[in-house]
């Protein structure tokens, strides 16, 4: 699988559920969502791990000052632990996963671009956009197409079940059996609109599929198709695939962090990343319940700069009209900015400061619930916060992340969950909110 990290991620707090906030359903007839370009800030380091369902968080390389981007993660059997890999050829340890060697010290002829661990957890397999496969640990060497001219780099490894064998996959659809891996078909022969971006084998090694950057999935040997997202995608890019445990089901995440779940896989949600640090990869822990998300650093962007009047210093910028979030360090660094969804003239502009925060909100009604309060102003009745998109008593949210631009709500401010779990962690009390008309 190809895996390549800048909310933060869930932190425990012990704090009492406080009655907090006004939110209503979405309401026919609202502003629909505003222009999505990018915002401008300088491109994050990325390397962050996201969790979703029974994953947990066991480290990142968030903080490591890193000469190359995260290329891939491979998951420890065990569920406890993964590796990380850079491309150029570092290899980090997490958890039970054990460091085995790496190849960063290697002239390599490509860029490493996945990472695969062995059956046993003793071992991983790098390989390079060349093909190039290098081994550590356990995991043997049954070949490569290193010194092959290639029509496509190669962008994905990924073993049979007994870890004697592994098959290589080309942007072009390429396919490369070695060891006990059966050539079942491959995209080669294909008029592709856009490259294939990962590979996924099903649990017999009988067969894999092929995801393309599109969204398109193609099913070789006993790998059933059970839909795809051709033709779906709005400016994302499909850059990974995994497959949930049972073999009949498989998640396609995009770049800016979609999550779609097909046959078995269970959909956990995903990421509202940006141009600035998108997701690079998923994968999946061994009941199936649960999967990482990791990003890696994106470009320098251009889009909404900071408006004017709006204080200086470390801050919270909300503008009403433009339905739109900045937060802001000293040295007028802006670390994030995105889209949000409030109320039209609420609150009023000023000067408000975050004054109380917890980690689960309820609206007082309904069984309606939110997380990751931020409290700033007081309203009528109830106090005006940032949050997440609230959710009904059946689980369902109110609106869709798509709406997020547009006025949704009778008072506080929605925010994606990965964004509200941000500026929960982020904001501390005192914090300035500026917020502009």
């Amino acid at each position: 699988m190809r895996l390549g990290s800048s909310a933060r991620r869930a932190i425990a707090v012990t704090t009492a559920l406080l009655v907090v906030g006004s939110v209503v359903a979405p309401a026919a007839g609202a502003d629909g969502p505003r222009d999505m370009s990018d915002y401008s800030v300088v491109g994050e380091s990325g390397s962050e791990i996201y969790v979703f369902g029974d994953a947990t968080f066991i480290g990142s390389l968030e903080q490591h000052e890193l000469e190359s981007h995260v290329a891939g993660i491979a998951p420890h059997p065990g569920g406890d632990g993964y590796w990380l890999a850079t491309g150029d050829g570092d290899v980090h340890a997490f958890g039970v996963a054990e460091h085995r060697g790496d190849a960063s010290a290697l002239s390599l002829a490509g860029e490493v671009v996945d990472i695969a661990a062995t059956p046993s957890g003793l071992g991983y397999w790098i390989v390079g956009s060349d093909g190039g496969v290098m081994t550590f640990g356990d995991a043997g060497f049954f070949g490569s197409t290193g010194g092959i001219d290639l029509v496509a780099p190669v962008v994905a490894i990924e073993p049979t079940p007994t870890g004697d064998g592994y098959w290589l996959a080309a942007g072009d659809g390429g396919v490369f059996a070695f060891g006990d891996a059966q050539f079942h078909g491959s995209a080669g022969g294909f008029r592709l609109d856009q490259p294939v971006t990962a590979m996924v084998a099903t649990s017999t090694g009988s067969g894999y599929w092929l995801m393309s950057s599109d969204g398109g999935v193609f099913a070789f040997g006993d790998a059933l198709f059970m839909g795809s997202r051709a033709g779906q995608l709005d400016g994302e890019d499909i850059v990974d695939a995994a497959r949930s445990p049972s073999g009949v089901g498989y998640w396609l995440v995009g770049d800016r962090g979609t999550v779609a779940a097909f046959g078995s896989a269970i959909d956990l949600g995903g990421l509202a990343a940006a141009a600035d640090e998108p997701v690079a990869g998923i994968a999946s822990t061994p009941s199936g319940g649960g999967y990482w998300l990791v990003t890696t650093p994106g470009r320098d962007s251009a889009g909404p700069p900071v408006p004017e009047d709006s204080g200086t210093g470390r801050r919270i910028v909300y503008s009403n009209s433009g339905q739109r979030v900045w937060v802001i360090e000293d040295g007028e660094r802006v670390v994030t900015s995105y889209l949000v969804s409030g109320k039209k003239f609420v609150p009023k502009p000023g000067n408000y400061e975050v004054y109380s925060k917890s980690p689960l909100a309820w609206a007082g009604y309904g069984g309606i619930t939110m997380e990751y309060m931020v409290r700033f102003a007081y309203g009528k009745r109830l106090a005006i916060g940032f949050h997440s998109i609230p959710k009904y008593s059946n689980g369902d949210p109110m609106q869709t992340p798509e709406q997020l631009g547009s006025y949704q709500s009778s008072g506080c401010v929605r925010q994606h969950v990965d964004q509200a779990r941000f500026l929960y962690d982020w904001a501390d009390l005192g914090t300035p909110v500026i917020v502009l008309p």
